[in-house]
């Protein structure tokens, strides 16, 4: 009786870690054995086991395995539409102390060409880029964000990478700056709003190159990426004081100016007021419309005082609008807590 309460199964991984290597994506799914002993005195029983994600699959025997005795356990990875340097884990669970062990594997996928093109579009010489433009999104001036995009090396040389275009409002990294081939680099971009030139939108463009480590048959080359942030103002610590004191902007023109009908080739031009209906000083953080349509707007003032007004100028050019119609929207920014961003269309007909 003492022998058999003292018998324990005991675990033992010939190894932990295998490194499945190079692996196409055509040839579909790969799998490796994982052998395990037990060295303890009682049968081993796998109880279950969890693979960390979808593209990795396990298999393990479900009977007892005997004193001494070896077993498999089957881990599956599926390359499909996963090019570059991978590692996955798989949890088995046992009837032993401790419970859990960790099995990984690694390796390297290289794509297929259709693969390559849907996930890395953009190129720059042999690297390829997930993406042409970074969009951001709203940003609250103070609050930093950091986005990424990966790049693969779809040549057959080490390529030395680097990315310009660093401002006061916009660090953009890419690491590793040496990539071997058949693996991945980030370009890291981190953005800080309190810095950026303009309320709204802000544009800037990042220049990404590469090049071989040694003279061949890969190409050099660049590649450029947009970024695009909205820079807004945040309202979220005012007190209860602030918010009754605060501006209030009112434009004498609701939501749209008119310009009735207009020939073709003429430059006409409209005014509307906006009155400070607050308390507090009424800031104009910027007079904004789309760039490319022929339009311009500026406000003969930026600061407006309780009941003030000022004056906002719009011209058009209507030798530069497409398809015989005004609309376009115009954005008023300003530091009003309840309507920080006013929008007031412009509208007309062009006479050919």
């Amino acid at each position: 009786m003492t022998m058999a309460a003292a018998a324990q199964p005991q675990v033992t991984w010939l190894e932990r870690h295998h490194d499945l290597g190079i692996i196409k994506e055509e040839d579909g799914k790969v799998t490796c054995q994982m052998q395990v002993v037990n060295t303890g005195t009682a049968p081993l029983m796998i109880v279950k086991a969890q693979a960390g994600c979808g593209c990795t699959a396990v298999n393990y025997p479900e009977s007892p395995i005997p004193p001494g005795d070896t077993a498999a356990v089957s881990i599956t990875y599926n390359p499909a539409g996963r090019p570059g340097q991978f590692t996955k884990q798989a949890i088995i669970f046992t009837n032993t102390v401790p419970q859990r062990t960790i099995l990984e594997i690694s390796g390297n996928v290289i794509p297929t060409a259709a693969t390559l093109d849907k996930q890395y579009p953009l190129r720059a010489g042999a690297l390829r880029i997930s993406q042409a433009s970074i969009p951001f999104g709203e940003l609250e001036k103070g609050k930093n964000k950091t986005l990424y995009l990966s790049a693969y090396n779809a040549s057959t040389d080490t390529l030395l990478v680097h990315v310009t275009g660093d401002k006061p409002h916009l660090h953009p990294a890419l690491v590793p700056d040496t990539v071997p081939p058949a693996r991945v680099t980030a370009l890291t971009v981190h953005y800080l709003p309190g810095h950026a030139p303009k309320w709204g939108l802000n544009t800037d463009t990042l220049t990404v190159s590469s090049r071989p480590l040694r003279a061949g048959n890969d190409p050099s080359g660049t590649a450029d990426i947009l970024v695009m942030a909205q820079v807004i103002e945040s309202f979220d610590n005012m007190s209860d004081r602030q918010r009754a004191n605060a501006p209030a902007i009112m434009a004498d023109c609701g939501d749209r100016v008119d310009f009735g009908s207009l020939t073709l080739g003429e430059t006409a031009q409209r005014t509307f007021t906006v009155t400070n209906k607050g308390k507090d000083l009424l800031a104009i953080r910027r007079v904004w419309v789309p760039e490319g349509e022929g339009i311009t707007a500026t406000a003969d003032r930026q600061e407006i005082k309780r009941g003030k007004k000022a004056t906002v100028t719009v011209t058009v050019d209507t030798s530069k609008l497409q398809d015989g119609l005004l609309n376009v929207p115009l954005t008023l920014m300003t530091n009003d807590p309840v309507n920080p961003r006013m929008t007031i269309r412009l509208v007309g007909i062009i006479d050919k």
